[in-house]
């Protein structure tokens, strides 16, 4: 394999934080952002309107810097607890594209913060495919959505059926005094799409009409384990997926098969290589300095979780980060694109160059590995086969950037209560020197089962039980079910001949996608998936045929 010498990619990042593998984001940051110019003028037709609506406060109207778009935002006052609506109230952020009151709205559930300023709002391709109106909206205890002073908050009332009487009751007051006549289209991505999948299930508990179809993308509904009577959230449905589908399937000797060979290679080496072992152990304490430092801590303290032999505990913790790693590449940067960055883990054992190519690679987040192969193909002054443009880079590289700044610990506890965790598959770990079992078991104290596990109640597993059992039979909101065929997340999916039973809801599963809702792009989605969700968006509808 030609060298590609990625090191100089790191830079000052050296020490980047481990992507916590989940629909989470890593804990940075984010950037102070300075203040837009907005408007509240009285004489602004939309503002008064908005104004003019019980709960509504704080209208405003923004300009992104090039003055090419605007967008609205407010907050909308929610009760802390919908059930105890006495007990207090919070306010909700809500932003908004506007064109007109007459056309159809797309319901945007974030499941997490969303941004608070005009340049940073982010269009989606189902709102550019059916011309419509677009509102989003902030998950409660994210964000501006505090239901309480911030480092004072109170998450007993973070749950899936509040944040969904949050959705009822903005969607209610827009369409009874503002958007009066269009149809309503809810969706979202990862997280944000369990959010919009869990609004259409507590839709028919309560029997709301607020929405038209619902279009969760990449979605995943995870019920947790149980092992010898005791719950976790960890589901290892994604992982077992990561191990045994994502790269699969392609020719023989293509460079996908190649890189799909040397990742199973590489976790092999880890194990029965002491070279490759040493090279990585070092590099992750680097990178992950927290995480190395957990696990000392805990070999130190005799822990039961621990093996006994330091060396094993680190490796254990390697395979560990390994793992998420290609678990966040999958999920976010198309294999193609990335596969022959993929070093050869047998040569690394005994070439010096081949080892730091190896230790580069996974010293790589999903935001620099993207840098990298936009640098990668500039140096060879020749464009990748599955992108256009140079562009189509930077902007994955500033999506990744934009995904990195948000806070998990709010998504940590909402999963660990109900949503199920993603764990990840360590099958292919050598038997002898390690086992499945035990990295399972020394990294327990990374996860939230363990972070949580005497601060919140769980449900265990029965709202995601629930949910799926429901998608199979319920006769009243009309899902589009929409996943990637080399996105973890997928295997975490309803059942496939399930869905295909019941003609309220719709799966579509795309080749080449990744964990995004970008459809109506050529490079990221195949035509068939594209036009089967336009068929399916039509029949749920009943449009004929929808503007394109």
């Amino acid at each position: 394999m030609k060298h590609i010498k990625i090191q100089h990619l790191l830079g000052a990042v050296a020490m980047t934080a481990l992507l916590l593998t989940g629909c989470a984001k890593d804990n940075s940051l984010t950037d102070i952002t300075p203040v837009k110019e907005q408007s509240t003028d009285d004489s602004n037709e939309v503002i008064q309107a908005l104004s003019a609506i019980e709960g509504i406060t704080d209208a405003e109207l923004q300009y992104t810097d090039d003055e090419k778009d605007s967008i609205y935002f407010f907050y909308f006052e929610q009760p802390i607890d919908h059930h105890h609506p006495e007990n207090g109230t919070f306010k909700q952020q809500v932003s908004m594209k506007f064109l007109d009151y007459d056309k159809d709205v797309v319901l945007y559930t974030h499941g997490y913060d969303m941004p608070s300023t005009a340049d940073k709002f982010t269009d989606v391709d189902l709102r550019e495919h059916l011309k419509a109106n677009m509102v989003k909206v902030e998950h409660r205890y994210f964000g501006h959505s505090l239901p309480g002073a911030m480092g004072d908050l109170d998450y007993t009332f973070l749950d899936a059926e509040q944040q969904s009487y949050d959705l009822h009751n903005i969607v209610q007051a827009l369409k009874q005094h503002f958007f009066k006549t269009g149809k309503w289209v809810s969706t979202g991505t990862s997280k944000d799409g369990i959010t919009s999948a869990l609004y259409a299930y507590y839709s028919d508990l309560n029997g709301w009409k607020d929405i038209d179809v619902f279009v969760p993308f990449c979605a995943p509904f995870m019920p947790g384990t149980t092992e010898n009577g005791v719950f976790s959230c960890m589901d290892s449905s994604p992982g077992t997926y990561l191990t045994q589908v994502c790269g699969s399937g392609y020719p023989e000797g293509s460079d996908e098969a190649v890189a799909a060979m040397r990742i199973k290679q590489l976790y092999n080496a880890i194990c029965t290589n002491q070279v490759v072992r040493n090279a990585c152990i070092q590099t992750v304490g680097i990178v992950d300095t927290e995480s190395y430092r957990k696990i000392l801590e805990q070999y130190n303290n005799y822990s039961d979780n621990s093996t006994g032999n330091l060396t094993k505990d680190l490796t254990a913790l390697v395979y560990n980060y390994i793992s998420d790693r290609f678990f966040n590449f999958f999920s976010y940067v198309p294999f193609s694109d990335w596969a022959t960055l993929v070093p050869d883990p047998v040569k690394a054992t005994t070439d010096e160059d081949e080892l730091e190519d190896l230790t580069n690679f996974i010293s790589l987040s999903t935001t620099e590995l993207a840098k990298s192969i936009f640098n990668l193909y500039k140096d060879m002054e020749e464009q990748p086969i599955t992108r256009s443009s140079d562009n189509n880079y930077k902007r994955l590289w500033e999506y990744l950037n934009e995904l990195r700044k948000e806070s998990t610990m709010p998504y940590e506890i909402h999963a660990f209560k109900e949503l199920g965790y993603a764990d990840l598959d360590y099958s292919l770990a050598d038997g002898t020197f390690l086992t499945a079992q035990q990295i399972q078991s020394v990294n327990f104290i990374l996860c939230p089962q363990y972070k949580y596990q005497s601060l919140y109640p769980q449900d265990k597993g029965k709202l995601m039980r629930n949910f799926r059992q429901w998608v199979y039979t319920e006769n009243t909101q009309p899902i589009i079910f929409v996943y990637a065929k080399n996105d973890p997340w997928t295997g975490a999916r309803p059942d496939d001949a399930a869905i295909q039973q019941n003609p309220m809801t719709k799966m579509i599963i795309d080749p080449i996608a990744t964990h995004s809702h970008s459809f109506l792009d050529s490079e990221s989605y195949t035509e068939v998936s594209k036009q089967a969700i336009i068929s399916a968006l039509n029949t749920y509808l009943g449009m004929g045929t929808v503007a394109k």
